[in-house]
Order: structure tokens, then sequence, then C-alpha cells
């Protein structure tokens, strides 16, 4: 069975397959994380015009009515699989800080904050490495809110798409930040620019890394450009 699908059942009736869905309640957040799911495979696969409600629906094998109890609009969905794919992000860095007895203690300074930056970015960009269609994904998001009008007046669902990418970099900025803040106290250090700036400089940088990437693939050039980058933001750090 498709892990994105319900179960369902059926009858034959004259050589047809008849069906209709097994409405299986679930908790509000596991029919909710269901739904977002359904929506992320659909749009990995098709593309971000892919979704809509009648088709999340459908690969999640529930009714429209459910999704429309969980969600009131396609933007509120992918607002909520937008902040799915940052916290994969955020987790992948977070890994950085993971207790490892068989490596050697991280120093204090500028130094540690290099170690930590680079373990964090190096598994951020194993994950991205990894979901090539995921990061295409939050490119055609930007570009639908852009085509929508996003910040001139328009219809409510111009203004829903426009906060949709802004959601995007408001969650992005957020875990970035953390990020970035755990990095300076793990290592004893300060930022010299406020950390807000910090994590916008440097995620202006991979935005355009990630699409330079997804249309070259070279891999190799990227990471060395990645860790170009880390000593660049390790200097906005107060001297040791």
């Amino acid at each position: 069975m498709d892990p994105g699908r319900g179960p369902r059942s059926g009858s034959q009736d004259g050589g047809q397959v008849t069906g209709r869905m097994v409405n299986t309640r679930l908790p509000a957040e596991e029919r909710r994380a269901q739904l977002v799911h359904a929506a992320l495979t659909l749009a990995e696969a098709e593309g971000f015009g892919s979704v809509t409600i009648r088709r999340v629906a459908d690969e999640a094998g529930v009714s429209l009515g459910v999704v429309h109890y969980c969600f009131e609009s396609k933007e509120e969905l992918m607002a909520a699989a937008i902040s799915n794919i940052v916290a994969m992000l955020g987790e992948a860095m977070a890994e950085a800080y993971a207790p490892d007895e068989g490596a050697e203690q991280v120093p204090q300074g500028r130094e540690g904050l290099r170690e930590y930056l680079r373990r964090g970015v190096e598994n951020m960009w194993g994950l991205i490495e990894a979901t090539p269609n995921v990061q295409l994904l939050t490119y055609e998001i930007t570009t639908y809110a852009l085509r929508r009008g996003a910040g001139q007046e328009g219809s409510d669902r111009d203004a829903a798409a426009h906060a949709l990418a802004a959601r995007q970099y408001i969650v992005t900025d957020s875990v970035a930040v953390e990020f970035l803040e755990e990095a300076a106290r793990a290592s004893g250090v300060q930022w010299a620019r406020p950390v807000e700036y910090v994590a916008r400089v440097s995620l202006t940088f991979i935005d355009g890394l990630v699409l330079r990437w997804l249309v070259d693939r070279e891999s190799e050039t990227a990471r060395l450009q990645l860790g170009d980058f880390t000593d660049f933001v390790v200097e906005l750090a107060d001297a040791d």
C-alpha cells in the first residue's frame, strides 16, 4: 500500500471494482501530519502547481471535507509543509552539537565557532543534496507568490500567497537565528553584528548557492564555497 494513502475497501460488481474510502479516525495532529505528507508527496513529484485540495484528499485517502476541516486553504496546508521542510533542516544542523565520544573536544573562541558552523552546514548540505525536489519546491512557492502579485493590493487569495512566501523566510530566519545563537554560546563568543543580520546574510548566500546547485549539480564546488563562506561568517563574531 502507498504509505501516503489510507486504506480502502471495495467489492466486485459485474467485473468492475467499486470502492469507498474507509473513514479511519485519527487525532487531529496525526491527521494534519498525514495531509502535509500527502501534499509534499505530490509537490515533490509534480511541482507546486499539482497541489490541490482534491488531489491531496485523494493522495491521503480521505474525503474533501477532512482536508477542509484541517486546513482552510491550499496556502494554509503548504504553510504547514514549509514548517515541516525547515524543521528537517534545523534538526540536521542541530546535530552539530550532538555528543560524539570519539571526537576531539571542540575548542572555545572563533575556532570552536568555525567547527560548529562547519558541522551544521555539512549536515544541512547533506540533506539538501538528498532532497533536491524539496529544495526546488521552496523556489516554486516563492515564484508562485510573486506571480500572484505579492506585495500589491489584490484578492484575499493573492494576500494568502504573499503570506505563504513571507512565512517561508520567517520560519527559515528563526531556525538560522537559533542555530547561530547556540553556536556562539557553545564556543563562548558573541556576534559583532546582530544575530538576525548574520542569519539573513547567511541565508541569502545559501539561497543562491542551492539554486545554482539545482542547475549544475556541482556538489564539490558547492561544498568548497560553503567552506569559504563559513570562514566569512566567523569573521562576523567578536575576536577572541
